[in-house]
Formats: structure tokens, sequence, C-alpha cells
């Protein structure tokens, strides 16, 4: 007997020794300018704790956990908006970290520095998922993506922790992606599976595994709910929603008087951000594995909710649920069935939006706030699931419609330029959209500078750039000698500015003025000094026809400071 007791302990000691091993994460949440959380599991109740720094061999912070726990949620704060910081956790005496351990903070909110982030929907765990993610992976390289957003049907095990261990950790923990790049999760109804539908249910893996902000800590109205929310990100503004279970007052997003539709419009109000994205399950446009014009569940959305985007200038919406992707051309004022389609009206902008050279493919132009842009309907719904088109395929609404093959989306914006494209789970871009946001390509009004005076021309957008003197850089400084008319044009051929820049020429010795100096000093265009006169005098008592013909700079020095005069000869 004393000897079962003795191996009883043994057991239990050696167990705790060798536990307290990290099973999930670390993965990262709330990012923010200045804050960042930091999930993880360990396989045994644990003090643990997370050390901080600015490289990977010096970490000047600790924040700890406690009371001892298997979930552990550290905020980090107080740190410096777009900056990288490393990190390691230490449960026990089990230490994880090296230099793939880092994040990115967040830039200030209205920076206009350019960021990425990736986004996905309807993961449906097996073959394509992987596929999906190691095509990201491979495309994004050694580029850092800020953040995941997912549209929704995360996992499809009846929204357990079980389930999104399967079908979410144990796919995207492959690899370094989760511990540097942050979660901001959106709702389907696979994430409600059996539960029921109701919002905020502490019961559901969503709710216990995710922190997302319902006070407004990142920016936006405060929800009080982690089934929508808002956040900002740079210049950009975006709203989750949650398109499928019934709120705190017993209501779906798209029943009269909804509290979430209320918030809604509060937080569409009170944005000052230059871009809105917005992303929710249910795609109210869409002729995939589902027909937006028969299913309740996708024509209340288009009937309710993008009247409201549209009012307030929202640019694009992603959902997923049809397991298809598709996108349109900017849409405005279009919430009938696709009998009422009228594409003289519905459509704002008819190009592709491609902006690759090929036809009728430029850009998107939009205006901050302004509801005639009409905003892009994404449905991005093969992160794994994969489906085919309705018989009655395309929706008339979709410049794009492919099915049968999964993928996800890559976003970069940087100021008044976004970028979005398709990558499939071949790793090939089948779909791309560019908008510009307060783009004016205009001519600006001639400038006039003196004989050989420096100039400084910057293009008005941001991408590439072919100048006429054959200059290929965003900013051009030149030193001209005659008027001309400088032009860029971006590769394309879609953006063109042209800017006539005056040179006023150098005097002749008639056409001196006839100044008094202190001293002068006369020097040669390529700036060497000629002649100097260092006692007081006046221009026309020195004998310039002395010089060879030529062009001259002449430094006068009058009561303390220098007047330059450009001389012809």
């Amino acid at each position: 007997m004393k000897h079962s007791i003795i191996v009883c302990l043994l057991l239990t000691l050696t167990s705790h020794a060798w536990g307290q091993k990290v099973i999930r994460g670390p993965y990262l949440q709330m990012a923010g300018p200045t804050t960042m959380t930091i999930r993880f599991r360990t396989d045994s109740p644990v003090n643990a704790e997370v050390g901080i720094g600015t490289d990977a061999k010096t970490f000047t912070r600790t924040k700890k956990t406690g009371p001892a726990s298997t979930e552990h949620t550290i905020l980090i704060d107080s740190l410096t908006a777009s900056k990288t910081y490393y990190y390691k956790v230490k449960t026990g005496t089990n230490t994880l970290g090296d230099s793939t351990y880092f994040f990115k903070t967040a830039p200030a909110v209205g920076s206009s520095e350019k960021f990425r982030f990736w986004s996905l929907g309807d993961m449906y765990a097996g073959l394509a998922q992987e596929r999906v993610y190691e095509a990201f992976l491979k495309y994004n390289g050694t580029n850092y993506a800020n953040f995941l957003m997912t549209v929704g049907d995360n996992s499809y095990k009846g929204g357990t922790d079980e389930g999104y261990q399967l079908d979410f950790f144990d796919v995207y923990q492959k690899g370094t992606f989760l511990r540097q790049s942050a979660l901001f999760m959106g709702l389907g109804n696979h994430d409600y599976g059996s539960f029921p539908r109701v919002q905020d249910n502490p019961d559901m893996g969503y709710y216990q595994i995710f922190n997302l902000p319902t006070k407004g800590e990142l920016g936006g109205a405060p929800s009080g709910s982690e089934a929508y929310y808002s956040f900002d990100y740079g210049n950009v503004h975006f709203i989750s929603l949650d398109s499928f279970a019934r709120g705190r007052d017993g209501k779906l997003l798209t029943d009269p008087g909804s509290e979430q539709m209320a918030w809604l419009i509060k937080d569409l109000e009170n944005t000052k951000q230059r871009w809105k994205i917005v992303y929710f399950h249910h795609a109210p446009y869409t002729r995939g594995t589902y027909d937006s014009d028969v299913w309740e569940n996708l024509k209340q959305p288009r009937l309710v909710v993008t009247p409201v985007l549209e009012k307030y200038g929202v640019d694009v919406v992603l959902s997923g649920h049809s397991h298809v992707y598709e996108r349109s051309k900017p849409l405005k004022g279009y919430t009938g069935l696709v009998a009422d389609f009228n594409p003289a009206i519905h459509f704002t902008q008819t190009s592709s939006g491609k902006y690759n050279a090929t036809t009728n493919s430029c850009p998107y132009m939009f205006t901050t706030n302004l509801a005639s842009n009409g905003v892009i309907y994404v449905v991005n719904g093969v992160g794994g699931a994969t489906g085919a088109m309705r018989p009655n395929a395309p929706h008339p609404v979709m410049e794009t419609s492919q099915a049968g093959i999964g993928g996800s989306m890559i976003f970069d914006i940087e100021g008044s330029r976004l970028d979005a494209k398709f990558l499939t789970e071949n790793g090939t871009i089948t779909d791309q959209f560019t908008i510009f946001k307060d783009l004016t390509v205009t001519d600006p009004a001639a400038v006039t500078v003196n004989y050989q005076g420096l100039v400084n021309l910057t293009a008005p957008w941001q991408g590439e750039y072919v100048w006429n003197t054959g200059d290929k850089t965003r900013v051009i400084q030149k030193n001209p000698i005659e008027t001309q008319k400088f032009t860029v044009k971006d590769p394309q051929n879609c953006l063109q500015t042209n800017y006539q820049v005056n040179v006023m020429p150098p005097l002749g010795i008639n056409e001196l003025p006839d100044d008094a100096f202190e001293y002068l000093k006369i020097y040669d265009f390529n700036g060497r000094l000629l002649r100097e006169i260092q006692s007081p005098g006046k221009l026309s008592q020195v004998n310039l026809s002395e010089l060879p013909t030529g062009r001259y700079i002449l430094q006068l020095h009058i009561n303390g400071h220098d007047k330059i005069i450009k001389l012809a000869r």
C-alpha cells in the first residue's frame, strides 16, 4: 500500500513538473496603437508571464497572470504605435520565444502608413483550407500581415471549443502567423452551431476564445457585445456585424428597431476615418451556393443594411456564407431582386477596377463620405468550403464570379489607395481591384521659377510613375533653364498630371537693377567664384562687360542679407 501511495505521489509530481506546456497559441488580440493582448492555453494550471522587448534578446518588461489557470490573457499596454516588439512566454519551467515571436502595433489613428490584412471565411477544415493557408504564406513571404479578419463560419463542429481547436488553431498555428498577426473575428451561423441563436453566450467556443473590442477601446462606438464591434486601424474604420443571432433585445440585426442597427448607425455617424470597411457573414448579393433572391437571411441584409452602409459612405463590404468568390462593381440604390437590376442606374462606375492595363480596368475613384460612391460587395466564402454556382449565375452585379476553388483576400491600404486581391489555393491572383480616395489628378496651376531654379514636382497618387523626363519616382527635382511642361503617367495609362513650369530668363546687363551693395561675388553657373568686390558700391559701377559671353550668378550682400541675380551676357 505504501509503495502504491509513493508511486502515485511521484507520478503527480512528475506530471506537474513536465506539464505547463503551451498547447494553444500564443495568439494575438485587441491590436491597437499602444496595446496588444496575448492569449495562450497551458495543459495544466500555472501562473504565467510574458516578457516584452524591442529586440529578440532583451526583455525590459514583464506582465504576469494570476491566479493559476490554463487560460491566459495578458494585456500589454503603454506601447508605441507602428513599432515592432518581441515577446517570450514563460509557463513554470518552460519558455517559448525566439526571433519569430514578435508583433507590430497598429499605426496611429488617422495615419496614412501602409498596412496589410488577410481575410477569409467559411474555412471548413480539410485539404482546401490548408492549401488556402499555404498559398497565403507563400504569397506573403517575408512581408508583415498586420491582422487576419474573418467573415464567419470559422468552425463547423457545433460551435464548441474543441471544434475551434480542430478547425482553426490546428491549421493556422502551423508556422508563425498566429504568433505575429492579430485576429479580428467575425461570426457566422456555424460558429453558433448547436447553441441557441443568441449573442454573447458564454458557453460558446467563439465567446470563450476571442477577445474583441466591446467598449470602444480601439476606436468606434462601444457596442457592449463581442458579437458586433468596431475598431480603427490606421486611417480605416472597420465594423463587424452579426447577421445571424439575436441580441440582448431579442432582435436580429435586420429587425425593426434592433439595438445592433441603432449602434451601427451611431458608429458610422461618429467615425472620421477616410476608409470604412464592414464585414458580416450573410451576403446580400450572391448566386453561388445560395441565391440572394430566395433566401430570407440574404434578402433582409440587402433590404435593411445596405442602404445604411451606402448612406454613410462605406467603401467595401466583405461577406461569406455562399461558398464561392464573387465581387461587384460599386453599387448604389439597389435593394431589389435580380429582375430589378439596371446597370445604368445601380452601377456608379463601369470599370472592372482591376487596374492591370487590360481593357476598361482603371481604378475606382471614391470621395470620403460620399454616398454616390457606391459600395463594393465581396463574397469570400471559400476559405476551405467550396461549391458550385447556381444554374442562373452569375448575379448581374458581379464583375467576377468564381466557384470550385478555395481562396482568400489580401488587402493593402496606404493613404488614399486601397488594393485588394483574391488569391486562390493554387497561388494565383484571379481577381483584384484598386480604389483611390479623394484623388485629384487635374493639372495644377503653373509655377514660375528663376533660371535654373529648383522645382519639386510630386505625382498625386501612390503607385508607379512614368515621367516624360524618364524618372520613375513619385517626387522629382529639376533645375529647368527654359519654360517646359512636365508630365507624369501611371504605366496603366489611367492617370496623368501635367505641370507647367515657367522659367524666368536671366537678366541682361542693361536690365540689371542699380542696387547698392556692401560686397559682391560673381559665380559661373557651376558655382565657381570668378570675381569678388569686397568694398561697398553699386552695380552700375561694376564693369560687367569684361565677363565672357555666358551666364552668371551675382551675389549681392545688402543690409546683412544676400540677394541673388542671374545674368546673361
